[in-house]
């Protein structure tokens, strides 16, 4: 089954205070609840695409399961990420 589709935010309730919890500071909560933010996924067998466009960026990331990627979030925070089959 693939998981094919495009995802768009239609609401964000207690995004807000997600983020704050995260130690995110109030700029950049400010700004991300008008992110507008918009995914394209497509999976080809193990391997995934994912298309993220937004107000601030758009950018493509493709990933495997089961490998291990980098990934830079809009801010600017870099992050690892392990998944798992």
């Amino acid at each position: 089954m693939a998981f094919d589709g495009t995802w768009k935010v239609d609401r964000n309730e207690n995004y807000e205070k997600f983020m704050e919890k995260m130690g995110i500071n109030m700029v950049k909560r400010k700004l991300a609840s008008h992110d507008n933010l918009k995914l394209i996924i497509t999976q080809e067998g193990n391997k995934f695409t994912v298309k993220e466009s937004s107000t601030f960026r758009n950018t493509e990331i493709v990933f495997e399961l089961g490998v291990t990627f980098n990934y830079s979030l809009a801010d600017g925070t870099e992050l690892t990420v392990s998944n798992f089959l």
